[in-house]
């Protein structure tokens, strides 16, 4: 307690968890009639820090009557809400399973039931059992009433400060404290503020209790003092409340009482915005909701139009995405903000950048430079279609640049290197015969580029601008892709034989390439090296030296003719 008190006058950050240690009641009594009474604003600070605390500390009793009793008598709003919070978790019942038995039917039966736990603090904490338990659970309804009748007293003499006391109680909520449906019958203050007026529920003097046949989920705003509610200074503290509730369900009280008393209010774009970056997705979609009716669209700048849009939740998106291209006309957009959207993940804004896209013209090369970015695309359910779009321009005869197309090929996106290799395939294709444009091509780190490459060797004697080593390296990537090839391996070990008849002196460089494939675990791939191996040595018999120096395992035998 020595302690405590020095650190309370040092204000020192480990007051609140001193002070909760001490269980002195008397000590504890006259430090309360202190602590009520300094000026300090630390003071006060930790008086709200310690009432956010469980009230689970044996021997503070006085402790925290002497301070409710002072917030009562001077009217500290504040005080009274975190009294009222602390003392809506004082109670929580638990369903138990009781066994009935029926003397006239002489059957027995079970029965669910809400009763109360002992919840008392370990007896050796404390110096009597006496002071073993906090307070006695009859003590604890009287807490819970006397905390919600300061408030009810408060909405009959000011309304105007009942309002802002209530929703600042309702913040205070947490998930954890009505995680289950008997702790929010166990709410008294929560259930009398928000439900009073609900047919649902039936209020009793230490407990409320569902009406036969209702359930929670029937449940809908009803607070007290409806009318104060109702008011439009009301609105914008409801919305705020939406917003910072710690709870779902004050949350969805909140946004449920707001649509129904004040569904013509003319919502600010900030508030909006504050809804539509909530973590939760109800909130987002509730922004959504109140954007679409919002009067503010038609002369809201772009730039508010593009921070809405970064919205994370993928409903309230989509109709954000339908107030945009009904708002926004393609004439307001620049090029570049129009590249952007269609650049980003969300497939939402990024087939809304891809409308507004397809309706320029690009004439200018300053513009073909901006539509070049769309290769950073990352929406891979439209790349592709971006890039064929995008080529139209680029990959003309008139406009070409390697530099440009390039990019395309090194995107990340599948879609997108797909759509550029059918482009570069196409018989008006300039890159076509752009020895630059095959050379970079023959270097590509992408898997599915080097098996269409080889399919197109098939087809054609050589590559244009690609160099034996560079094709080297694209045969010996895909004889090694353990996952990739299939098909295309055996066309790579069909090439290398072929380009070792043709040229004897590459034998040193692709053969130990074309050993590869001989070694495969796997039967196709190495029947095809084997017959590959056979049909070189039959074409250059000189070479039978070197083939068995690189492969010494296999045997060569003459057979007559």
């Amino acid at each position: 307690m020595l302690l405590a008190e020095e650190y309370f006058a040092s204000e020192n950050p480990a007051f609140v968890e001193t002070i909760r240690n001490a269980n002195q009641p008397k000590a504890l009594a006259a430090f309360a009639d202190r602590w009520k009474k300094d000026p300090r604003p630390w003071a006060r600070e930790q008086l709200l820090v310690y009432l956010a605390q469980p009230l689970n500390c044996p021997g503070h009793q006085p402790i925290i009557k002497h301070l409710f009793k002072y917030a009562e008598e001077t009217g500290d709003h504040e005080v009274m809400v975190a009294f009222l919070v602390a003392f809506d978790r004082l109670v929580r019942r638990e369903i138990r399973t009781k066994h009935r038995w029926d003397f006239r039917s002489r059957t027995s039966y079970e029965e669910e039931k809400l009763v109360t736990p002992r919840n008392v603090i370990q007896p050796d904490l404390v110096r009597s059992s006496d002071t073993a338990r906090l307070f006695k659970y009859r003590t604890r309804y009287y807490l819970r009433r006397r905390a919600w009748r300061y408030f009810r007293r408060l909405g009959h003499r000011e309304p105007t400060k009942y309002i802002p006391a209530l929703i600042n109680a309702l913040e205070r909520y947490k998930d954890v404290d009505l995680q289950k449906g008997e702790n929010i019958l166990d709410s008294w203050s929560l259930l009398h503020a928000c439900f009073a007026e609900s047919d649902a529920l039936e209020f009793g003097a230490t407990h409320i209790q569902l009406k036969e046949g209702r359930t929670l989920g029937e449940l809908t705003p009803a607070p007290a003092f409806p009318d104060a509610w109702k008011k439009s200074e009301s609105a914008p503290m409801i919305l705020a409340l939406a917003v910072r509730a710690q709870s779902r369900l004050v949350r969805l009280w909140a946004m449920q009482l707001f649509q129904r008393e004040h569904s013509t209010y003319a919502v600010s774009l900030s508030d909006i915005l504050a809804l539509l970056e909530h973590e939760e997705a109800d909130v987002q979609q509730f922004g959504a909701k109140l954007l679409e009716s919002s009067s503010v669209l038609a002369t809201l700048p772009i730039s508010s139009w593009l921070k809405l849009l970064q919205t994370k939740n993928e409903e309230a998106l989509q109709l954000i995405c339908e107030a945009f291209a009904k708002h926004v006309s393609a004439d307001r957009l620049e090029l570049l903000q129009c590249v952007e959207l269609a650049s980003v993940r969300p497939v939402p804004v990024a087939r809304l950048g891809q409308k507004y896209l397809q309706s320029r013209t690009i004439s200018s090369p300053a513009e073909r430079d901006q539509i070049s970015a769309l290769v950073n695309a990352k929406c891979s359910a439209i790349s592709g279609e971006l890039t064929a779009w995008a080529l139209k321009f680029l990959g003309t005869k008139e406009n070409y640049s390697c530099d440009q197309v390039i990019r395309f090929f090194d995107s990340n996106q599948d879609k997108s290197r797909a759509a550029a290799w059918t482009w570069l395939l196409a018989d008006t294709s300039p890159g076509l015969s752009d020895a630059t444009l095959w050379s970079r091509l023959a270097e590509t780190p992408h898997d599915d580029l080097r098996l269409r490459v080889i399919d197109y060797l098939q087809r054609q004697t050589k590559l244009p601008g690609a160099d034996a080593n560079q094709l080297e390296n694209i045969w010996r990537s895909v004889l090694l892709g353990v996952h990739r090839g299939g098909r295309q391996k055996a066309k790579a070990v069909r090439q290398i034989s072929q380009a070792i008849v043709e040229n004897p002196e590459r034998v040193e460089t692709l053969l130990p390439v074309l050993a590869v494939a001989v070694r495969s675990v796997r039967g196709p791939e190495s029947r095809a090296g084997l017959a590959a191996v056979v049909n070189l040595t039959e074409a250059r018999p000189q070479l039978a030296e070197a083939v068995r120096r690189h492969l010494p395992e296999m045997k060569f035998a003459e057979v007559a003719a």
